[in-house]
């Protein structure tokens, strides 16, 4: 991908060409009634065999199974299961906080929301992409066609940063441009002061499948640091006097730990998909790697 197409779309060439052979994956089949690639809980026309049931007038005597008649002497059809696309809606924290860090998390941020919006155009799934601060700031509904990943690439490059973020409030706000049940797919740090866990379940209401891909930076994840500071905090800009000693550390990585647990078994209980993600993670171990881990990709 030449540098002009680079700065229209955040991937180039050579890592779309890795991404090409993957597809998104949902826990449970999903009635959109859009016909296309991925298992539906209603009977379709696939070739996959689902199961059998009894005959009734007006059925598709085509499907009759002459086998099973001749043993059982009763009509009976085989179904298969019908396959369909879904909606899959990307989400993207814009607070300040996610400009912290060495690679900044949200360098990290767009690339997985572009690769995500790549896989799903790539296999006729339907894209809108959100931007958070403290409500859904702004969105695009994006279909296929040959200048979809363009539409993708401007929407990601005039993402708002916007101070502060709440996570409760900006999630529920989806619920006036998310009508279809999908997979939903949150990008942040999840530092909000107000917590996330309403605005999660929000979502869960509007009949999404919901992945929580959590992006630190590794000096959120392991800070190397000693002596006294002065540590200011992006969003609130409130500042506190730490010095920072082996114990001061050690507790801060044990509450980390306990903040990381917390949010993966907040999104197990809501039948959801959870991932952390360092900042300086190459976008294609990401996919291939991380969430291939947490089955979220195949």
């Amino acid at each position: 991908m030449p540098d002009s197409d680079k700065a229209r779309f955040p991937l180039d060439a050579s890592v779309l060409q890795r991404l090409d052979n993957i597809a998104l994956l949902t826990r449970h089949p999903m009635a959109t009634g859009r016909p296309g690639r991925r298992r539906s809980p209603l009977a379709g026309s696939s070739m996959e065999f689902a199961d059998y049931r009894r005959y009734s007038p007006g059925d598709d005597f085509r499907r009759i199974d002459w086998r099973a008649f001749a043993r059982l002497e009763r009509l009976f059809l085989r179904v298969f299961e019908a396959e369909e696309n879904i909606a899959v809606t990307i989400l993207i924290d814009c607070s300040d906080s996610m400009y912290h860090g060495t690679p900044q998390k949200n360098e990290l941020a767009v690339a997985v929301a572009a690769a995500m919006a790549y896989i799903a155009l790539k296999n006729e799934d339907s894209v809108i992409l959100g931007a958070l601060t403290d409500r859904l700031v702004s969105y695009r509904r994006i279909t296929g066609g040959k200048h979809a990943i363009w539409s993708v690439g401007e929407f990601l490059h005039q993402l708002p940063r916007a101070g502060t973020t709440d996570l409760n409030r900006a999630l529920y706000d989806i619920g006036r441009v998310v009508t279809a049940p999908g997979l939903t797919v949150v990008i942040s740090d999840f530092l909000a002061p107000q917590g996330y866990q309403t605005g999660v379940r929000a979502v869960r209401q509007l009949r999404q499948e919901v992945a929580l891909l959590q992006i630190l930076s590794p000096d959120e994840l392991d800070p190397q640091i000693q002596g006294d500071w002065q540590l200011r905090d992006s969003e609130s800009s409130q500042s506190v006097e730490v010095s920072a000693s082996s114990n001061i550390l050690h507790a801060y990585r044990e509450r980390l730990s306990r903040f990381t647990e917390e949010l993966a078994a907040f999104a197990h209980n809501h039948m959801g998909t959870y991932t952390l993600i360092a900042s300086d993670t190459d976008i294609v171990d990401v996919v291939q790697r991380l969430l291939r881990q947490v089955e979220l990709v195949r």
